[in-house]
């Protein structure tokens, strides 16, 4: 139970807590990982074996130069797959940094887009498309989430190392 802090452990309920008394990796804090990772996610689903038709509509949404965004992303969500007591040492070194890196990784995703949409020939009307627009507005929430959660804060502290457990 070291590496817990005493009043963490008193704040949240029973049910918060995993087998190993870590705080559960709450399920908004798993889809915002999804959400971050989407274009290689979309891009893996793309090589599944299909007709193919449906597929190159799916390949065609995936912007290559986006996908450098979701990378910073991907190392969380591999590392909050990872995360168990004992975390090994990698997975510690980027969970306790988790809402830093998906901060990047947000920054990199708007970077990147701002980018492309000022290199477009479009009127920014014309190039920002609804579904565009969900995403630019659901990237602006994220970082709110990640930094004014308490349970976020409490979730990417808790990652206790081999002398902790």
């Amino acid at each position: 139970m070291s590496g817990t802090h005493p009043d963490r452990r008193s704040r949240y309920a029973a049910h918060r807590y995993d087998d190993d008394l870590l705080l559960k990796t709450p399920i908004l804090l798993w889809l915002t990982l999804v959400f971050l990772v989407r274009h290689l996610l979309v891009l893996g689903i793309t090589f599944l074996p299909t007709t193919g038709e449906e597929i190159e509509v799916l390949r065609n949404l995936v912007r290559p130069e986006l996908l450098v965004a979701d990378l910073p992303a991907a190392l969380v969500l591999a590392a909050g797959f990872r995360r168990r007591r004992p975390c090994p040492g990698w997975v510690r070194r980027i969970w306790q940094r988790a809402r830093e890196i998906l901060t990047l990784s947000i920054l990199i995703y708007l970077g990147v887009l701002l980018a492309v949409l000022t290199a477009s020939s479009q009127p920014l009307r014309d190039a920002i498309d609804e579904l565009l627009l969900a995403s630019l507005l659901l990237s602006l929430a994220v970082p709110f989430y990640l930094w004014r959660s308490r349970l976020v804060a409490d979730v990417v502290r808790d990652c206790p190392g081999t002398r902790d457990a």
